[in-house]
């Protein structure tokens, strides 16, 4: 269908122009006579599927001017939109190519031609084209926005710190946000080279952007570990989780590790006043899972089946839950001779929660299993939110060697 619009449209967006220009210069008629004479020629080349042929006659067929431009601008767009991103190159560089465009249009067709190659991923073209434009009284903000766009595709988040800055400036919004981010980036970075000073002060700056700003709260959460502040590490990612709530399945299973580290004999204790907190303060389904199992390992039984039971009544219910429920089944004495069943529903239900997405973006409604902090579909950063299914075995297994910890 998509299709089908676009060659309706070609030849009518180009015909537009040729139409435009005969009414407006009646006494020209006479000239316009070989450039209609290459309309037809073009729609011909269409009908005969010769579309490279068409594109070259519609870029020939009238003089780019004042009644044109946007005509050819409308084309490249078109291509664009087609993802054939070659012939929107063509058409753009013809444009900017031609003397007689006046400033603001050539700052436009510049940009149209920046985000031509931008697609292409041709990024250094892209970056020249958006850098000549950075100043243009008529584009400054479109070449900002694509120059931001190379720079956190190539990862240079300094240089993305500055644009964002020079955008904040012309009062485009949530930039505040993205510039707190790139800082996150920053110090994540800085992190990993074991530089806990720079990655602080990354963290302070990406707060005094956002206040509160759980991803900042979790890289002070990683420092204070770092350096063996325990409780300052829990405190944080309890803070993070109580800031944003739907970042439970990252935030949750880090907690349940950085209480196993916990000095003293409470660490079980300590857990659970967490997770409760979590559970029936924040209703957080993965909090609630994982006290279940803090009870049920604890013996606690009666504590467990009643969280089961809460889980259960969610709608709709969590694959989480029916895990869980399915495991209980298993241990009870009515169902023992049906064990290989219940195995075979475990594991099916396992395999499913296996492939289930984690994570979805609230703006675009991208999913995935991974947590990123940029959503790779609209580019928005902190969109992404848990769905809040399961944690994984590696948490599992922490909690284990906790219970035996905390047993001894």
């Amino acid at each position: 269908m998509i299709n089908d619009w676009f060659w309706l449209l070609l030849p009518v967006a180009a015909a537009s122009g040729w139409w435009v220009a005969r009414r407006l210069h009646p006494e020209d008629q006479g000239d316009q006579e070989p450039s209609l004479h290459r309309y037809l020629e073009g729609v011909r080349y269409l009908l005969d599927d010769r579309t490279d042929d068409a594109l070259q006659a519609f870029i020939e067929m009238v003089e780019v001017d004042h009644e044109t431009f946007e005509t050819h601008v409308i084309l490249g767009r078109l291509f664009r939109r087609r993802g054939e991103v070659d012939r929107a190159i063509r058409i753009h560089q013809n444009l900017v190519a031609r003397p007689s465009l006046k400033d603001e249009q050539r700052a436009q067709a510049l940009n149209e031609l920046g985000q031509d190659f931008l697609l292409a991923g041709v990024l250094d073209r892209a970056e020249a084209v958006f850098r000549e434009l950075a100043d243009s009284p008529h584009q400054a903000v479109p070449a900002l926005k694509g120059l931001q766009h190379v720079y956190e595709t190539q990862r240079e988040w300094e240089r993305a710190i500055e644009v964002g800055t020079r955008l904040k400036s012309h009062n485009v919004p949530n930039e505040h946000l993205r510039i707190a981010h790139y800082h996150c980036e920053l110090a994540t970075i800085a992190l990993e080279h074991g530089d806990r000073t720079t990655a602080s002060e990354r963290s302070v700056h990406a707060e005094e952007l956002v206040p509160g700003l759980s991803r900042a709260l979790l890289i002070k959460s990683e420092i204070a570990e770092r350096e063996d502040r325990i409780a300052d590490a829990i405190a944080y990612g309890r803070e993070a989780v109580a800031r944003t709530p739907p970042l439970a399945p990252l935030v949750v299973p880090r907690l349940e590790r950085l209480h196993q580290a916990l000095p003293g004999e409470n660490r079980l204790g300590q857990l659970e006043q967490t997770l409760e907190d979590l559970a029936n303060s924040r209703g957080i389904t993965v909090a609630r899972i994982a006290l279940m199992r803090l009870y049920r390992r604890t013996g606690r039984l009666d504590a467990a089946l009643s969280e089961l039971g809460m889980i259960l009544s969610q709608r709709p219910v969590p694959t989480s839950g029916l895990l869980e429920a399915v495991r209980w089944m298993k241990i009870l004495p009515a169902v023992q001779e049906y064990s290989v069943e219940f195995a075979a529903f475990e594991k099916a239900l396992s395999d499913q929660l296996g492939s289930q997405h984690l994570y979805q973006c609230m703006n675009c409604g991208y999913q995935g299993r991974a947590h990123v902090w940029q959503c790779p579909s609209c580019r928005r950063w902190d969109t992404l939110r848990g769905l809040d299914f399961e944690l994984d075995a590696s948490t599992e297994e922490a909690e284990d060697a906790l219970v035996r910890e905390g047993t001894r």
